[in-house]
């Protein structure tokens, strides 16, 4: 009991810190999920350390990281594989600017284990990957329109901020959700463009596709809805979204940022047994290091590898 009074109460560093990073950080955080979310006050958690399952914060408390940084320490905080590698890399230089051998290894080894990398991309951040595979598949169609689901997040950028967790007035009608832009800030035009559907409702999913198949580039989906309570796939839903997007020419996308390397070596493909024409890594990928990938179908990813589609990023890869 002693441990958690410290825990809940012995905060004070962690509190003097908060009030000092708002004079020079917007709103004292440097991501807007970081105000709450890292403890029971009314001010974030400074970590300072971490090994294993566990982290220590500024004042000493020690706690278990069920968060594991959103999803992206799988190996825990500081695994000696890790530092080993990294204490040589830092040690002979970080960045080039230019092409390097591990970013073909690990490119080999994403196109071996799951199942429609035939090309990939890296970026340096989930949301990052998402616009690339959108502009891939913009590029690959001719089209503009995305279609994606209520509640599923792709990313904090305004090509896919949309209906993340909108309000229930705000969302509109079950069976046909309306765009509602995850911020301020947010053009209209980027929001039009924008299809929204309900999770696992295929007789909306078809009535949406019959209207508006001829306008899409791509379908989007995370395949298992981590950011809203994990909600699976029903039965059926996942194959059928796969033969409407063939049958009509439409680019679908996995966000596996989530699912990726932690539902099983190939993501969530492999556990479904569905493939899509493009799918998005991030978080366990880089075992707590920044680093994203989008991969995919050959003849999509070739506009990329010719120039004709652009994709850029000093960081890519570095």
């Amino acid at each position: 009991m002693n441990d958690r009074l410290q825990a809940l109460h012995g905060t004070n560093g962690s509190r003097s810190w908060f009030e000092r990073a708002q004079h020079s950080l917007a709103g004292g955080i440097s991501s807007s999920s970081r105000l709450t979310s890292t403890g029971p006050h009314p001010y974030p958690l400074y970590i300072s350390s971490g090994s294993g399952s566990r982290i220590r914060d500024v004042d000493g408390n020690e706690y278990i990281d069920y968060l594991i940084s959103y999803g992206s320490a799988v190996l825990g905080h500081a695994p000696p594989a890790l530092t080993n590698a990294l204490t040589q890399v830092l040690q002979t230089g970080t960045m080039f600017g230019t092409c390097n051998v591990p970013e073909v290894e690990l490119a080999e080894t994403i196109c071996q284990m799951v199942p429609c990398a035939e090309l990939v991309r890296f970026a340096n951040s989930g949301s990052e990957a998402v616009q690339g595979a959108i502009r891939a598949a913009r590029g690959h169609t001719g089209r503009s329109r995305i279609l994606k689901f209520e509640g599923h997040y792709h990313g904090w950028s305004d090509t896919l901020a949309i209906s993340n967790r909108p309000t229930e007035k705000e969302a509109g009608p079950p069976s046909a959700p309306r765009p509602v832009p995850h911020s301020p800030g947010i053009p209209a035009g980027v929001v039009e463009d924008v299809l929204v559907c309900p999770w696992n409702n295929l007789t909306a999913l078809r009535e949406v596709l019959d209207v508006h198949g001829g306008e899409l580039a791509a379908v989007i989906c995370e395949p298992i809805v981590a950011n809203n309570a994990c909600t699976m796939p029903e039965a059926g839903f996942l194959e059928t979204l796969r033969e409407e997007c063939t049958t009509r020419g439409i680019v679908l996308i996995f966000d596996e940022v989530c699912t990726g390397f932690r539902t099983g070596p190939g993501g969530a493909q492999v556990l479904f047994g569905v493939e899509p024409d493009l799918a998005v890594f991030s978080k366990a990928l880089g075992g707590g290091l920044p680093i994203a990938a989008f991969a995919g179908r050959r003849d999509i990813m070739d506009a990329l590898a010719s120039g004709r589609v652009k994709h850029g990023g000093t960081y890519n890869a570095s």
